[in-house]
């Protein structure tokens, strides 16, 4: 439940020492500092007003469309947006593209991009727009594949089979598979499209791995693996349980479809005898009887751990390598597949998973090889709380300690209510004492203006300043 705002939101600490002689010649300089626009903002609030608010305000020189947006309301984390000119808030169609797709590069693929139905949207290339003003000023440009690539409705009717289903057989809402042929003919075709006709640095991607867990009721239905269910939440929860639990629980997300099955043979791993195997599993935790319930009880209870239930349930680890192996070969498709396209443009993860990756599927050091840059999605300063500042730090050493130091590495900065200037600034520290190459803001729709202003105070705090243009890139793919 969203609760008032903080007063003290309001107070700025006092700034950082003036820029002496001495402190130009020791800054640090970030070669990135990155905003993403969506393109209702662009019709809102124009391109070029957009931009010179960035640039005054937190030194922005890289600007990327989210070009493949998912469903979800905006702004996402408040009532209202906070500089919208045109409307208070605004509830995105499902899973569309926002640039003019060329249909010959869906040749191969049976799922082509759908794009906006709504009047003040269509007929426009947001991509193209936001990529002219961006070069105008030499920025960095980018365009991001967001978390569904395939809208529920089409999902259900068309492309079943391209979606992961769980251990009972039930899809798994839009998710698609990445062994899917099909989901992964379209992935290819969608960065290659926007890689061979648009003037990009970068294409980012933060798509839905493998689903990690079902929610714990579905959607009309008291039992969570009710056939059809198609419920499923990208925000999981799981905080309050222990980490053998939170391992125990992957067993409950996806992916064991045909295409799962058929890749597991190639593979030459028996996904049929290991799903047989977990099965009691899932079962304890989904639907307990009396003495599943008494062992889940026992779990809690213990102090056993991840290594205790995976010597206990070697089929587990099995699993969750095969689906490590499986993402980072689809991460392999696309990358030798953009390459082929363009080989001088960056292939970003945007890592928004920054608990229990592994968990699903998410392995950095194996897909380090297909990337050319990292950006970390973590937003703690909007959670309001100083005392989450330090697991954003050591989430940032994670990736770092994965990727390694010579991988171009941006911290995003939650930019959004109910984050306050001063944690804003303390991110942005704190993202430079962690060895982040730059800093991305998250997100301008729903950021109030003083908080735009703290990044570059916290640049400041830092000891650090903007690279002009955008300088710094990641790695060709």
């Amino acid at each position: 439940m969203l609760t008032r705002r903080h007063f003290s939101s309001c107070v700025l600490a006092p700034l950082a020492a003036p820029l002496t002689p001495a402190r130009k010649r020791a800054l640090k300089r970030f070669s990135e500092i990155a905003a993403s626009l969506y393109a209702w903002d662009l019709r809102d609030e124009g391109i070029a007003p957009i931009c010179d608010t960035l640039a005054e305000t937190s030194a922005v020189n890289s600007v990327y469309l989210v070009a493949l947006m998912h469903h979800e309301k905006r702004p996402l984390t408040d009532f209202y947006y906070p500089h919208n000119p045109k409307r208070k808030t605004y509830f995105p169609e499902d899973s569309r593209a926002f640039w003019r797709p060329r249909m010959e590069r869906y040749r191969d693929s049976a799922i082509k991009p759908l794009t906006s139905e709504r009047d003040d949207l269509k007929g426009t290339d947001w991509l193209e727009m936001l990529v002219s003003e961006g070069r105008k000023r030499g920025w960095r440009t980018g365009a991001e594949i967001s978390h569904t690539v395939l809208d529920k409705d089409r999902a259900r009717k068309e492309h079943v089979d391209a979606v992961q289903r769980d251990i009972y057989g039930n899809p798994f809402s839009q998710i698609i598979c990445p062994n899917s042929p099909k989901a992964r003919a379209y992935l290819a075709a969608l960065f290659t499209d926007l890689a061979a006709n648009y003037d990009l640095d970068f294409l980012q991607t933060c798509l839905v791995p493998f689903v990690y867990r079902r929610p714990e009721t579905a959607v009309g239905a008291g039992d969570p693996h009710v056939p059809g269910s198609f419920e499923y939440r990208i925000w999981g929860g799981g905080v309050s349980e222990s980490q053998a639990e939170l391992l125990l629980r992957a067993v409950q997300g996806g992916c064991f479809c045909g295409s799962c099955h058929a890749e597991a043979r190639r593979a030459g791993f028996d996904l049929a005898a290991a799903r047989r195997a977990l099965k009691p599993l899932a079962d304890m935790l989904d639907h307990p009887g009396l003495a599943e319930a008494h062992r889940l009880a026992l779990l809690r209870a213990s102090n056993t751990t991840p290594a205790g239930m995976l010597l206990r349930h070697p089929e587990l680890f099995e699993w969750l390598r095969f689906r490590r192996d499986s993402l980072t070969r689809l991460f392999a498709e696309v990358h030798q597949a953009v390459r082929a396209v363009k080989p001088t443009i960056d292939l970003r993860l945007n890592a928004y998973i920054y608990d229990n990756w592994e968990l699903s599927g998410l392995d950095f050091a194996a897909l380090k090889p297909y990337l050319g840059s990292v950006r970390s999605s973590n937003y703690d300063e909007q959670s309001g709380n100083p005392a989450r500042m330090e697991h954003k730090r050591r989430f940032l050493l994670s990736v770092r300690e994965a990727i390694g130091d010579e991988m171009h590495f941006v911290s995003a900065i939650g930019v959004r209510p109910k984050a306050t200037p001063e944690l804003v600034r303390q991110g942005v520290v704190i993202s430079s004492e962690c060895g982040a190459d730059g800093l991305s803001l998250g997100h301008y729709d729903g950021a109030p203006l003083r908080n735009l202003e703290a990044i570059r105070q916290g640049m400041a705090d830092a000891g650090a300043t903007a690279a002009r243009g955008g300088g710094g890139r990641g790695r060709a793919c």
